[in-house]
This record gives structure tokens, sequence and C-alpha cells, in this order.
């Protein structure tokens, strides 16, 4: 019986197996429901950053920090005497572009990045970090992307279980807006949900929820950077609905998904219908 741990999952996601090794591991998946729940995930946790990067060009990567992901792929790989997976799969100028990309959500980099988007007067740190990821989606990045149910209800469930995150999945469709895909990134090693949407043309919407402890406060729009913004705060999490060069009216979706008058695509409320259908 072939032993499935991590490794192989990740492998096999990426689509890097041979057809042999490939076939025995989808044997597993289908006979564990605990496979498939992992294998689900991590489909969810794989980032276009290709096309995100082909479409806007990458600021120049310091030739410290090139320096320092070289240190960081050779201790990583003398501690796990495994090849490291983004060196694997991109040259070092694509490590270093996926490395900033992921420290932007993380915070690392957001002193090197302040002059991308400096900050303003009533931005909160997180949603500034949000928006200088999102900057990077294009069309591209997600077009090819299709709505995966399983996917997303796992992701879903795991982000309820284990980050205690009532999160849901708005319906935006009567705004033009199609659902891709949800994924759980982090911040500052707290949970932030990212829920990407495609309108009929132009650049994707995203909604973004974070745990936080201020009080309720209603939807106010701003720009940030080169992205509009409404953010809201409700039942101690946070929102905000972005979207670059788009005449969508964000304060009105904004208060439509605040006030609960946008129907549950995934969620609660929606697994609730589909029992009772």
């Amino acid at each position: 019986m072939i032993n499935v741990d991590d490794a192989l999952l990740m492998a096999y996601v990426d689509g890097e197996l041979p057809p042999e090794q490939r076939a025995e591991v989808e044997a597993a998946i289908a006979h564990s429901d605990d496979l498939s729940g992992r294998v689900a995930a991590l489909q969810a946790s794989v980032l276009p950053y290709r096309a995100a990067y082909e479409r806007r060009p990458v600021p120049p990567v310091p030739e410290s920090l090139t320096r320092r992901i070289d240190e960081l792929v050779s201790v990583t790989t003398a501690q796990e005497r495994r090849p490291e997976r983004t060196s694997r799969r991109f040259a070092m100028q694509w490590a270093a572009a996926a490395f900033v990309a992921g420290a932007i959500c993380s915070g690392v980099l957001t002193g090197y990045l302040g002059g991308m988007n400096p900050m303003k007067p009533g931005v909160d740190p997180w949603v500034r970090s949000v928006a200088d990821y999102q900057v990077l989606y294009g069309r591209d990045t997600v077009a090819n992307i299709r709505e995966d149910k399983v996917s997303t209800e796992q992701v879903l469930s795991d982000i309820r279980q284990r980050d205690g995150m009532p999160v849901n999945v708005p319906d935006l469709r009567q705004a033009g807006l199609k659902f891709k895909r949800v994924q759980r990134l982090n911040y500052h090693d707290r949970p932030l949900v990212q829920m990407v949407y495609l309108p009929e043309r132009g650049d994707p919407v995203a909604l973004c929820v974070i745990e936080d402890g201020k009080g309720d406060a209603p939807v106010k729009t701003q720009q940030v950077g080169e992205m509009k913004t409404a953010t809201w705060h409700a039942n101690r999490l946070a929102y905000v609905l972005l979207a670059k060069q788009t005449s969508l009216d964000l304060q009105a979706l904004g208060q439509s998904i605040a006030n609960g008058k946008a129907a549950q695509l995934y969620g609660e409320a929606a697994e609730e219908g589909a029992r009772d259908s």
C-alpha cells in the first residue's frame, strides 16, 4: 500500500507525479475522506503567481533580498533534505516574486512596499496589505479557474472549525460578479479569508475577511493606492471589498453584504437551504 504523505499530495496537486504513481495516489484518495479533504485544502492554497506577474511588472528585487532568499532555500533544503517547491517551479526571479507576494499578505515587507502604496490616515494596515496584494491580480490570473464546490465547502468548514470564523460566501451574481474561489491566507499569523469574483469585463473583485476585536462599523469607501475599497466591521470580523478600475458601486454592494441582503452562495444558511430542499 502506498504511503501518501503531505509531500506526495503536494506533488500530486502540482501535477509532478508520473502516471503510475499518480494513479496510485488517486486510488488512495478515492478510498479516504481524510486524503480527499487534504487534497481539497492544498488545491485551494495554490496561487496563480505566474499569471499575476506576467500581467504586472515586478518591482526590482533588492540584491540583499535575493541573497537572503538563497540563504533561506539553502537552510530549508539542508534541514528538510528535500527539494524546495518554489525553487523547482521557477527560476530565482520567480522565487523572489512569490516570496514578495506572500510577504505582502503576511505583513513582512510592508516597509519595503511603502513606496507603492503609502500609508493614508484612517487605513487599517491589513487593508493596505490586502490592497497591495490584490493589485497583482489581473483578469488572466483567475479567468481559467473553475468554481469547485467540494473544495470551497472544505475550505469554509476548516475556517469555521479551526479558526472559529463564521465566514460565508455571498452570491453576487445580481451585481454581475461570478464567484471563482475562496482561500485561507495569513496576515501576521492571523487567518485572512479571500473570496475572488470575476465580472463580465475588467479585473477581479475580492472580498476579504479577518478577525478583529473592534466594534461594528458601517460601510465606508476610500481609495487605497490603485484599489477602490469598501470596509466595514460586524460581529468581531472586519471586511474589505476591493476592486481596481471598476464601475461597481462598492458602497451599495458592501451594504447589501453587510446587511445580509445578499444571498449566500456557500455558508451555513446556504447549507440549511440545500437540506430543506
